[in-house]
This record gives structure tokens, C-alpha cells and sequence, in this order.
């Protein structure tokens, strides 16, 4: 198995957006495959899910979707459930994969720039946003807030600023590679508050770290609970020493009525 292809279900609550993932890392192909045809495979394969995520795109569903290229075959569909879209892969690569665990194998790093905000996040943010903001050109305004201090630094993103609230967001892991990119998303977000309380009135702002809960769930593995209370313990000292307040939710609709009520 090389690629998976998720679509949203229909008893989804969440904001899905339908597309196919490359699981097998480069390090791996070229081990298997020598350098050359590891490399020469890995091309293939991005472009055959880059394809494939763009004919989904269009509408087409999973069950009527084919490779561009001689040589692949389509393997039955399943339903699946999960807290987020890297842990529905880990899911499927741990149920059909002699590798076992998709952490290694899911290479988002190599294929795209580091994004400031982890899968899980950002889809729990674009949540947030519908819930709170709607259609609400105003409102959506207060997501994503771009601020530029001073000419000698560069522009600090925050997910949420409104009056004098700036809220940055991050979750909780399900897996040991959502942990280490929880922290550095955390890390980096809480420097950027940092940066700007500095140079903007301490005072004037009330700085939040949300933080996405929902993996401590009843039915997730004890394991899995265990590292997340492990985390949401580092986090919550990590911004208790930053000065900030914390707020942990357990859905982006709790979330949003967090930030509705702040004023």
C-alpha cells in the first residue's frame, strides 16, 4: 500500500476536505529501491496523488477513482473513524501495512513547506471559524490576524485576536509525531505572543493558549490518553510561564463559545 484516499462520511461532524496521501516515505523507497528508483517512485507517487486529490476536488468519490499511470490498483473502501486525518492514516497503514505505524511514514515535511499549524489544528481552527464567524466577512477577520510591529521585524500571525483577547491554538497528540509537532507548534506560537506583548502595552492584551482536547476522549486508548494528559500538563506550565491563560475544550463548538463570550 502506497496511497490512501480519504472523503468525508456522511455522519462526519467535522470539515473533512477529500484528498489522496502518499504514505510511504522517501527514506524508506530509496532503501528498498536504491537512491535512483526511490526517487524516480517517490515522483510518481506524489504525482499520482495529486491527481487523484484533485479529481476528488471535483466530486469524484473514492469508490470511482483511478491512477493515472499502468500498475496501481484500487483496494476495497472502508469506513473509518478517528479524531484527525493523520490519525485516520496511522489507522490505515497500521491495519494493512507490514510497517506498522504510519508515524515515519507519513512525510509531510519533505513534501511541503512546515506549515505553522499541524493538520489537526488547522481543521479544528477552520471549524472554529464556521461556527464562530459564519458568514461574517467581520468576524472572520478576527482569525488569522496578521500584525506588523515594527519595520525591523517580521509579521507575528495570531489564530484569534479581538479587543484585547489574542488566543493561539494548538492539540493535544494521538500519536508520538503529533507530539513532537504539538510542541513545536506550541513553542513557536507562544513566541510570537511573546514578541508582541513586548512591543505593544503588556497591559492592553490578555493573551490565551486554546487548547484542542478532544483525543481524551472515553474511548481513545489508554495510551494515547496518557501521552495527551502528558502534554496538556507540559503545555498548561508552558504557558503559566509565559503569562498566558489556558483554555482546553474538547470540540471547536466549545471552543467557540469560549471566544463568543469574551469581550
Amino acid at each position: 500500500m502506497a496511497l490512501i484516499a480519504l472523503e468525508p462520511h456522511e455522519s462526519t461532524q467535522d470539515n473533512l476536505a477529500a484528498g489522496t496521501y502518499c504514505v510511504l516515505q522517501a527514506e524508506r523507497l530509496r532503501a528498498m529501491l536504491g537512491r535512483q528508483r526511490g526517487t524516480a517512485s517517490l515522483s510518481v507517487l506524489r504525482d499520482v496523488a495529486e491527481f487523484m486529490t484533485q479529481r476528488q476536488a471535483a466530486g469524484l468519490p473514492v469508490a470511482e477513482l483511478q491512477a493515472p499511470y499502468h500498475g496501481f490498483k484500487m483496494g476495497p473502501s472502508f469506513v473509518a473513524r478517528g479524531y484527525s486525518v493523520v490519525q485516520l492514516l496511522d489507522a490505515a497503514v497500521r491495519s494493512v501495512s507490514a510497517f506498522g505505524s504510519a508515524d515515519d511514514l507519513i512525510d509531510e515535511e519533505e513534501a511541503r513547506e512546515v506549515p505553522r499549524h499541524t493538520v489537526k489544528t488547522a481543521e479544528f481552527l477552520k471549524t472554529l471559524k464556521r461556527y464562530v464567524a459564519g458568514d461574517d466577512a467581520d468576524t472572520k477577520a478576527r482569525f488569522e490576524k496578521v500584525m506588523r510591529l515594527n519595520a525591523d521585524l517580521p509579521e507575528m500571525t495570531v489564530d484569534y485576536a479581538y479587543h484585547r483577547w489574542l488566543v493561539q491554538a494548538t492539540s493535544l497528540p494521538a500519536t508520538q509525531k503529533q507530539a513532537v509537532n504539538t510542541l513545536r507548534e506550541s513553542q513557536s506560537k507562544l513566541y510570537e505572543i511573546d514578541m508582541i506583548r513586548k512591543h505593544l502595552d503588556g497591559n492592553a492584551v490578555c493573551p490565551v493558549l486554546l487548547i484542542n482536547k478532544d483525543v481524551l476522549t472515553d474511548d481513545a486508548p489508554a495510551a494515547v490518553q496518557s501521552q495527551a494528559r502528558a502534554m496538556l500538563d507540559r503545555l498548561e506550565r508552558l504557558a503559566k510561564a509565559s503569562g498566558l491563560e489556558t483554555i482546553a475544550v474538547f470540540s471547536p463548538q466549545e471552543a467557540a463559545q469560549q471566544l463568543v463570550a469574551l469581550n
